[in-house]
């Protein structure tokens, strides 16, 4: 969970690490980000949603599981999920000025629920994940970012980077 600091306003959320318990929450939150964005035929997304349960629950029982998640959730017994966003370790290639090949750390399906937004859980997702990062020691973190999110994004520090394209063969 995480912590205000001190003098700042009650969270109405918290904030947890997920956990292979957490699979099917994930998978829906992603496959609803997804729909909300780019698929709204109601099998594919069930497929799809089916795909990402599978793979948070193999990729979250593994020892060292190459992505971590959080989730924010209603406090209380019941716990409804309200947000999610994954960080994605990667093999990197050396860079200049940093020769050793290294991993790479990539925010990946920050969402948070329609009825949800402007309480600012993106943002406290966004702020756990940015100091997962820094505890792990990297020393860089990239994103893909919509104009929605990009203002987010600007004011946790990230600067805005026009070169990134994508090839769907």
């Amino acid at each position: 969970m995480t912590e205000r600091p001190p003098g700042a306003p009650a969270a109405t959320f918290l904030v947890r690490q997920a956990t292979v318990a957490d699979a099917a929450v994930l998978a829906a939150m992603r496959a609803a980000s997804h729909s909300e964005r780019y698929e709204r035929d109601p099998v594919l997304v069930a497929r799809f949603r089916a795909d990402c349960e599978s793979f948070f629950s193999q990729e979250l029982a593994r020892e060292d599981p190459f992505i971590r998640s959080w989730l924010a959730l209603e406090p209380g017994e019941d716990g409804t999920a309200l947000g999610t966003a994954t960080l994605s370790i990667t093999p990197t290639l050396p860079r200049i000025g940093d020769p050793e090949p290294r991993l790479d750390a990539r925010v990946r399906n920050v969402y948070v629920v329609p009825e949800a937004r402007r309480r600012g859980i993106a943002g406290e997702l966004m702020r756990v994940l940015i100091e997962e990062v820094r505890t792990l020691g990297f020393k860089r973190l990239t994103l893909g970012t919509s104009s929605i999110g990009r203002p987010l994004y600007e004011s946790l520090g990230f600067h805005p980077k026009d070169d990134e394209m994508i090839f769907l063969p």
